[in-house]
């Protein structure tokens, strides 16, 4: 299962972790390929929000990549840089909760959890 935590202080975001892969390799191989878009898509998006924030705008932001795994953290910037990452943090965290809904509609309401998970935790 894929477990993502969003990183929250009042209404900003301040960085995920991702962990785990939707199946295990061996799952993958029974139940096919199409299951492993999930891993796929959150991959992408999450990767994605680091290439804007470091390539884009232009901003070192303190991370930690591995396979079926990726922490970002926004602790070392300041509140402006930190308002800078907004669009791309949100845009991550509403894209990931889409990704959510529509395996709902795919698999139903409660299949989806058995692959990916979205958590919110407030922090200091």
């Amino acid at each position: 299962m894929i477990k993502v935590k969003i990183f929250k202080k009042d209404d900003l975001c301040l960085g995920f972790k991702i962990k785990g892969h939707a199946l295990s390799r061996a799952e993958i191989e029974k139940v096919g390929d199409a299951y492993d878009m999930i891993c796929n898509s959150v991959s992408v998006l999450s990767q994605s929000a680091l290439i804007g924030i470091e390539e884009v705008l232009k901003l070192k932001v303190k991370y930690d990549i591995d396979d079926g795994f990726l922490h970002i953290n926004l602790s070392n910037l300041n509140n402006e840089d930190i308002e800078k990452c907004q669009v791309l943090l949100l845009t991550f965290e509403k894209s990931i909760e889409s990704l959510i809904q529509s395996l709902k509609l795919s698999f139903g309401n409660k299949k989806d959890s058995e692959y990916i998970r979205m958590l919110k935790e407030e922090v200091q």
